[in-house]
Parts: structure tokens; C-alpha cells; sequence
């Protein structure tokens, strides 16, 4: 699964930029860097307005019309790959309302349930990572308010991923956002076949703090590596 991520960037405008998305200015002066983005927070997804790619902001954890509460969107906030085409949660908007998601990195956590060790796992070059989601445009019952969730899809861990988490998040290559954002009839084959776990050398990771535990914290020390846990202590690859 995938349940806190990072997008540590300062400038929203330079993430629309590496996907040629447009980004509306008022949207982007509310950004600000995140180092511990738990399910139902503000975040950003890329998806097509006709033929032309946006930025928009949105809220993780998916909602279907059904849903009555916002919260609920906390159990949605992953999408399991080998199921997201028929589930009905998600079925709709893997048909036509596929996004992306930008982030710099995500966390997963191993060891005793009393004393969980986090790791961040980012790219080689700390470089934007783009991940497979959907989206859905839910209305606050009471409020009348719409507004964009989304859902990060998991596939099975790769071989780097696996002796921590048995699950990870799709990492898209770039060269194939184009074809993961295209929804136009007959191209759910190919959506399904880029469900598959990233190679593991676009990925490494570290130990971080334990302060990521708690989704109060949120500053840039969260992704310095942790100098109390050495990684030979581990015994795991850290190198990619």
C-alpha cells in the first residue's frame, strides 16, 4: 500500500512543467512544500480537461457519489491493481477518469509493530516520481461543495520494495503519462498493462525519523536520513 508521501518541491509551476499541464496561478500560490501527506489531505493530480493536461488540487482518498462523509474517502486512498477494472469503487473512473500524482517520495515502514521503522523511498535523483491514480469529483452533501479525490493504485513490490512492503504504489515512467491519462475507447488494455511494479532501480530509500509516525509532523528533516539507525543495522539494499 502507500500511506504518507512527500512533494517537497517549492515551485508547483516547475511539476505542471515536466508534463506540459496547465496550472491555474491562483491554485499554485496555495502550495506549499509537504514532507508527510497523510489520506484525506490536500495534494494534486494531473488529468485531461479535453485534450489539454491540468494541475488541479484534490483530496486523497476517493469518493464515490454514494459516499455521505468525507472521511470515508480514508479507505479509498489505495486501489489495488489486479482488481481496479471490475471493483465497483473504482471501475467507473478507470474507464474514463484516470489521473497522475505527482510526489518526490513515499513511506513504508518494517520491523516490530512496537517499534516500526520508517523508510523513505524516493528516485536516485530525488526527481519528480508519477504515480497511477483515478479520480473522482465528489459533493459535500450539506455544503454543495464538488471538489476532485483521487486514489493511488498499488501493484506488487518490486524487488527492492519487497523485503519491506509486499505492495507499492505504480510508478509511472514518464514517457508513458500520456498513455496512462488517455481514456478514449479501447485504450483500458493498455491501462491495465502499465499496472506493474516499477523497476528497481527508478527507486532507493533510507531510514528516516520515527516523527513520521505522527501525521502532526510535517517539516524537512522528516526526509534526512535517520543517523540512529545505521543501514547495515538493517541488513537490507539501500544503493537501488
Amino acid at each position: 500500500m502507500c500511506g504518507r508521501f512527500t512533494l517537497s518541491v517549492r515551485q508547483l509551476a516547475e511539476v505542471a512543467a515536466e508534463v506540459e499541464a496547465f496550472l491555474d496561478p491562483m491554485d499554485a500560490s496555495t502550495h506549499r512544500p509537504r514532507f508527510n501527506i497523510a489520506p484525506t489531505s490536500r495534494h494534486w493530480l494531473v488529468r485531461l480537461d479535453g485534450a489539454r493536461r491540468e494541475l488541479v488540487p484534490a483530496h486523497w482518498g476517493l469518493l464515490n457519489s454514494w459516499a455521505t462523509v468525507r472521511s470515508a474517502g480514508a479507505k479509498q486512498c489505495n486501489a489495488r491493481a489486479e482488481t481496479v477494472s471490475v471493483k465497483p469503487a473504482f471501475r467507473a473512473a478507470f474507464r474514463s477518469r484516470r489521473c497522475v500524482v505527482p510526489l518526490d517520495g513515499f513511506y513504508e515502514w518494517h520491523g516490530k509493530k512496537t517499534a516500526r521503522t520508517p523508510v523513505w523511498f524516493h528516485a536516485p535523483d530525488r526527481s519528480i516520481l508519477w504515480l497511477a491514480g483515478l479520480y473522482e469529483t465528489w459533493t459535500e452533501p450539506v455544503t454543495g461543495a464538488s471538489f476532485p479525490t483521487f486514489t493511488l493504485i498499488t501493484t506488487q513490490a518490486n524487488a527492492l520494495v519487497a523485503p519491506i512492503h509486499d505492495r507499492m504504489p505504480v510508478v509511472l515512467a514518464r514517457r508513458d503519462v500520456a498513455g496512462w491519462l488517455d481514456a478514449a475507447p479501447g485504450t483500458l488494455g493498455r491501462a491495465q498493462a502499465l499496472l506493474v511494479p516499477a523497476p528497481a532501480n527508478a527507486l532507493t530509500f533510507f531510514s528516516v525519523s520515527r516523527r513520521v509516525n505522527s501525521v502532526h509532523e510535517d517539516d524537512p528533516s522528516l526526509i534526512e536520513a535517520a543517523p540512529e539507525v545505521p543501514e547495515a543495522q538493517l541488513g537490507l539494499r539501500f544503493d537501488g
